[in-house]
């Protein structure tokens, strides 16, 4: 392992070639007989949720506009303010800058081994969580292009069936919902991140369906649209998540096929030596204060 990590040059390559390693590892427990019908439980959930979009459309999606007229001032304004909060860039922007900069500008070796496993386990969710969000956003644009679907501002014209495939006009590309996928997919990545801290979980969820429900309230979407962008966003964590889990990043499957996040070096580090202690240790990573060995 040595070897290989000292055949690449500079920070960059040094990060880079452990990160290939830790992502060539495959560490699958044999899954037990009980893992099955939770894996089952969560197809039905999809295909559940599938049915529920193709019912939207048919029949639920007519009267949204209506309502989303009907509500006072004040209401609209809030909802205005809430739909804001799930544009991909907010989440995007500040987690790729920050996923740059480990990958990059950080020198683990100025730090002890210790402390900087704990800050690969970081950079693995941090990169999962990035990751997950821009490849579930792809998929919705394609989505979003190839359906070409008339959004409820053009309901008096089109109805709410009108599709006109690959279209990239702001008004034809309707379904699925660009915000929903977002939260969706944040949601559930923080459900898998935050394991075993179900207030946290419950918080960000009631945040996310708060997002969700403005898609339709200020008009953007039809309540299909947002359904199919939960959907997307759901699914996309689901299948990315476990697919990290067979090697071993960020997240290791159990036998009883479920997911647990890698944070054995954080929660020892945290406990060791307390968050303060962990972030002068990444401002010695990036260059600030003296290097430092043992933790």
């Amino acid at each position: 392992m040595n070897g290989a990590v000292a055949a690449e040059h500079g920070r960059f390559g040094r990060n880079l070639a452990i990160l290939k390693m830790r992502l060539r590892r495959r560490r699958v427990p044999q899954l037990e007989p009980s893992a099955y019908p939770r894996i089952r439980l969560v197809w039905a959930g999809a295909a559940l949720l599938a049915m529920l979009v193709a019912i939207s459309l048919v029949a639920g999606d007519a009267g949204a506009p209506r309502w989303a007229k009907s509500l006072s001032p004040f209401v609209e304004g809030l909802f205005r303010f809430v739909t804001d909060l799930g544009k991909s860039e907010w989440l995007l922007i500040p987690t790729g800058v920050f996923g740059l900069v480990l990958l990059f500008v950080a020198d683990w070796r100025r730090i002890g081994r210790r402390m900087a496993a704990a800050w690969v386990e970081v950079g693995e969710i941090w990169g999962f969580f990035f990751f997950n969000l821009a490849g579930a956003g792809i998929v919705t644009d394609i989505f979003k292009w190839l359906f070409g679907r008339s959004r409820p501002i053009r309901f008096k014209e089109d109805g709410v069936l009108s599709f006109k495939p690959i279209s990239f006009v702001y008004q034809q590309v309707s379904f699925p919902s660009g915000h929903a996928t977002t939260v969706a997919a944040a949601f559930v990545a923080c459900a898998y991140i935050f394991r075993g801290h179900p207030v946290v979980v419950a918080l960000i969820g009631l945040l996310a369906g708060a997002v969700a429900v403005s898609r339709v309230a200020v008009g953007a979407h039809y309540p299909s649209d947002v359904l199919a962008g939960i959907f997307v966003g759901a699914s996309f964590t689901v299948v990315y998540a476990y697919a990290l889990g067979r090697s071993g990043v960020a997240f290791q499957r159990l036998a009883d096929g479920t997911l647990m996040p890698k944070t054995v070096a954080i929660r020892h580090m945290t406990g060791a030596v307390g968050p303060k202690a962990m972030l002068a240790g990444l401002w010695r990573a990036l260059g600030g204060g003296k290097r430092r060995k043992g933790y």
